[in-house]
């Protein structure tokens, strides 16, 4: 998943008296009295509990534990923390600690289940023996135990027999106290025996805060954060208000992707703005159907109130795209520059030729680039787009109170159990989030899964390449490279994909181009004004200082330089997706996209020769292994 972002030790306060989390260090009914504060692992980007989500822990713990934790969740404010993993992993917070965890093995393809000291308490005042994974300890190796020590088999009195190698387990007195949890190092045969060595590895937990809070409801969690909630949502308004200022030559505009940050963006925008303001919302072509449904909504709703909704829509551009680059990569994101940035850079070209202030929802907590960026920048891939963060210093669960005290419709797909809303099949998601495309959404899995099976036999690779996500690289990480190895599966370090191939040798009258391919003349004379003026003889096309023997598979060129250009100009050529990037940046609106073969073109009267649109085209800048460039 990447390096986490890290801000600092990580909590939440919490409100004894009303049993609920806080986003400040008081409560709107109680003041400081009873609050208290939870730590939590970093980053602390933690998120309410759907119905959906409840019901998968409670099928995840019973696997593990063979008990319905139902009952000690029903009517609690259950939150979830991200955790950083190899995987997909989320601490589960009630009653003001720590419960336990959920977390996905990416070697066995499944999710399990964890407890801290206070969750194994919870559990076990209610089913005692009837759950699984306890250990009852003789009472001389308790105390060693509490100062450090492991758990050998000769101390266990008694055991639950599922227990096996490497189960999160209870430690458990004599007197019926748990008083830890831990890694078993053997089987309940082994540990019966009395095996030597050790028996269970436990975890060392500094503290342990059990309490068992009144039930509540997330109208009582608005009421205890309303004031704190408020003033978050002054502060966006004056930096929304500020920036706008600033820059009051532009036209206002809101990124709206359909999910819940850019929906508290554009509840902001309404607040300050009213309806002076536009909404993008870009449609990748791989969006999920309910989000695409779900935008749609909103603009009836919008539209006849006076906000404007333009849709950059990229259509077919990533299915196009993905056979001329290979699957996307979390070190190879040809796609947003494809799917998002191309579209928006022509919409906003043809709506605000002289610009906008693009309000995003873009926050500090997602990642590590997201941490370092500015607040207010400029995208260089989007030169016409000046972009602001409103809530960029908000968690998650600040964006849910938000959206819940303002009662905004967000996306079904939440209910749902999705945490995260974009394209259904981003390299960035997780095995874990991949499982549950599956099995919440099979057709759009099964188109996907079609198209990697059609590279996984062009490239000659296993069925782990898929079922494992390995082609979520194109350069595998350590950690993939130790999941292959554990598996036992080859997987290549690296892989790379070359429609258009050339061989460049110095000659006497300086340097010969030799292409795997035939030069097509039609698709030359519609993009050869890029590098030069053009002339043409017979079947010879100079472009500036360029010649191109189109019917064979040869050009010249006067110098290096040059030779690498007329092979950019025919890889843009032949490669060419329609993505749009060159058709925004262009300053004398010389190219456009035919409607046809959905390639570019240029205008010979206005071009230039300026070369600018080969500085943004993604086959050049991703993909050319020549530059070795990875924006």
């Amino acid at each position: 998943m990447g390096r986490p972002v890290f801000l600092g030790k990580a909590y939440i306060n919490w409100c004894e008296k009303c049993n609920v989390p806080l986003i400040g260090d008081s409560c709107a009914v109680h003041g400081k009295e009873g609050v208290f504060r939870l730590n939590i692992t970093p980053p602390g980007d933690l998120r309410f509990a759907f119905e959906k989500d409840i019901e998968f822990i409670r099928s995840v713990f019973m696997e593990h534990y063979g008990v319905d934790i139902g009952e000690i969740l029903e009517g609690k404010i259950v939150l979830l923390n991200k955790l950083p993993s190899e995987d997909d992993a989320y601490e589960i917070i009630l009653d003001g600690y720590v419960f336990g965890y959920v977390k996905y093995n990416p070697l066995e393809l499944k999710w399990h289940a964890g407890l801290k000291v206070e969750g194994a308490i919870a559990l076990w005042k209610r089913f005692g023996k009837k759950m699984k994974k306890w250990i009852v300890v003789d009472k001389g190796a308790v105390g060693p135990i509490k100062k450090g020590a492991n758990l050998m088999a000769v101390g266990v009195l008694e055991a639950d027999p599922s227990i096996r190698v490497g189960d999160e387990v209870i430690l458990v007195t004599e007197d019926g106290e748990v008083f830890a949890t831990g890694i078993a190092k053997k089987d309940y045969d082994a540990l019966m025996r009395g095996e030597r060595g050790t028996g269970v590895k436990p975890k060392r937990q500094k503290a342990v805060n059990y309490r068992e809070g009144k039930k509540a409801t997330m109208e009582d969690v608005l009421r205890a954060n309303s004031i704190a909630l408020e003033e978050k949502v002054v502060k966006s308004r004056e930096f929304m208000r500020r920036v706008a200022n600033k820059y009051s030559d532009l036209p206002k505009a809101v990124a709206f992707s359909g999910g819940k940050d850019s929906l508290a963006v554009l509840g902001l925008a309404l607040e300050e703005f009213g309806t002076d303001f536009t909404v993008f919302f870009n449609n990748t072509g791989i969006e999920f159907p309910e989000t695409v449904q779900y935008v749609e909504e909103l603009r009836k709703e919008l539209e006849p109130k006076g906000v404007r909704f333009i849709v950059a829509d990229a259509g077919d551009a990533f299915w196009r795209a993905l056979y001329v680059f290979s699957p996307p990569g979390r070190d190879y994101r040809w796609c947003c520059k494809v799917t998002k940035l191309g579209p928006i850079t022509m919409a906003i070209k043809e709506n605000y030729p002289k610009g906008v202030l693009m309000f995003v929802g873009q926050r500090k907590y997602e990642s590590i680039k997201r941490f370092k960026q500015p607040r207010v920048w400029r995208n260089e891939w989007v030169p016409n787009e000046i972009g602001a963060s409103p809530i960029f210093h908000w968690r998650a669960i600040e964006v849910w109170l938000y959206i819940f005290s303002r009662k905004l419709k967000y996306n079904p797909l939440y209910a749902r159990g999705f945490d995260r809303i974009g394209c259904f099949l981003c390299p960035s998601a997780s095995l874990a989030e991949f499982e549950r495309l599956k099995r919440e959404k099979p057709e759009l899995w099964e188109k996907w899964k079609k198209a990697l099976e059609y590279w996984r036999e062009r490239f000659d690779l296993p069925e782990e390449w898929v079922t494992y996500g390995f082609w979520r690289w194109k350069k595998l990480s350590k950690g993939e490279k130790s999941i292959a190895r554990k598996l036992g599966v080859d997987i290549p370090e690296e892989r790379s994909w070359e429609p258009v191939k050339v061989q460049i040798e110095e000659t006497d009258d300086g340097y010969e181009l030799t292409f795997n391919t035939v030069l097509n003349k039609k698709r030359l004379l519609e993009v050869a004004p890029i590098l030069g003026e053009v002339e043409v003889d017979g079947d010879v096309i100079k472009a500036g200082q360029v010649e191109f023997l189109t019917g064979t598979r040869t050009a010249r060129a006067p110098n290096e330089e040059e030779a690498w250009s007329a092979y950019y100009l025919v890889k843009r050529a032949y490669e060419c997706f329609g993505c749009g990037f060159c058709v925004g940046k262009c300053p004398e609106n010389a190219l456009s996209i035919d409607e046809r073969s959905k390639k570019i073109v240029v205008d010979w009267d206005s071009c230039v020769h300026c070369r600018e649109c080969m500085d943004v085209c993604p086959l050049l800048k991703i993909k050319n292994p020549e530059e070795g460039s990875q924006l």
